[in-house]
């Protein structure tokens, strides 16, 4: 009954045993992180059983558990042979070295140990490329991407189309992504999608500075204090090249895009600039490094 039990749990999605991540980095470092980079959308997902999305799934869980306790309860050739059945059935679209590992099995604990072997590759999800940014890939191309089946998966679905951040393994060739990546659907990269445009089409000119405007002086330094963002604030970025500004938005961030490497001063003015010059915070001074990323935050005492 415990490996039975085990099984169960396995099969289903843990949402209790989330996965950790250190934090997203910024958008710049992802992609300097990340052996390939592009737009696709996703064409089919194997073994389709292990899709979080496949309304089967719940199903093929109670017919595979079924074959188990019967192959528990009779270690017979025919009991192994009806559980093989079973998992070829619910596993249809396995790769060929994955279902030999099935057809190989000589006993249940064989079988069991291939299944939870086929558990640990993970997904197969085929994209088609719409854009890429970094790897060799091309538009239109097929291209297969690896993803966790636990909570460390990415959850894609089947005509969706994600801004994909992945590494390349030299030794297999084989293109994984997992849910600390920064791989998200399309529909929610905004943020992302301005910075990869200058990437793309800005040659060196590509670094960001990510920006907080706050009233609160502990926000970093106590996380049940409140962030206190300050929206609203006219926010002057200026060099040797000119000046350049923004606002803040309602959770006090702000973002300049598309900047040369060099030396930087961060300001923010009140209301009605310019023709009302108020400073509320700064100049900062801030180094920018070629297509890196830098960060300011801005201490604004509201009165």
């Amino acid at each position: 009954m415990r490996r039975i039990l085990a099984l169960s749990l396995l099969l289903l999605p843990a949402q209790a045993l989330a996965c950790k991540c250190a934090g997203p980095p910024a958008v710049c470092q992802r992609v300097a992180d990340s052996e390939v980079v592009f737009i696709g959308t996703v064409e089919s997902i194997v073994p389709r059983f292990l899709d979080h999305w496949n309304p089967a799934q719940k199903q093929s869980l109670t017919l595979l558990n079924a074959e188990t306790a019967r192959a528990q309860a009779d270690r017979s050739a025919s009991t192994l042979a009806a559980a093989k059945s079973a998992y070829a059935g619910i596993f249809p679209d396995l790769p060929e070295d994955s279902r030999k590992l099935i057809e190989d099995a000589k006993s249940h604990p064989d079988l069991v140990k291939a299944f939870y072997r086929i558990l640990g590759n993970g997904r197969r999800v085929r994209f088609t490329v719409k854009t890429a940014y970094r790897g060799d890939e091309d538009e239109d191309q097929l291209v297969d991407v690896w993803t966790p089946f636990d909570d460390c998966g990415v959850d894609f679905q089947t005509g969706e189309t994600y801004l994909v951040f992945a590494d390349d393994d030299e030794e297999s060739g084989q293109i994984s992504t997992d849910s600390c990546s920064g791989t998200k659907r399309l529909s929610d990269a905004g943020a992302d999608l301005a910075y990869l445009y200058f990437f793309e089409n800005n040659g060196d000119d590509t670094a960001r500075l990510d920006g907080f405007a706050t009233s609160n002086e502990l926000h970093q330094m106590d996380a049940t204090h409140s962030q206190a963002p300050v929206p609203g604030a006219l926010i002057e970025l200026k060099s040797d090249h000119g000046s350049r500004f923004t606002e803040t938005g309602a959770d006090g961030k702000f973002v300049f895009d598309g900047l040369q490497a060099g030396d930087y001063s961060v300001a923010a003015y009140g209301p009605g600039y310019p023709k009302i010059v108020k400073l509320l915070a700064g100049p900062q001074h801030v180094r920018v490094e070629a297509k890196g990323c830098a960060s300011a935050t801005l201490l604004i005492f509201v009165r």
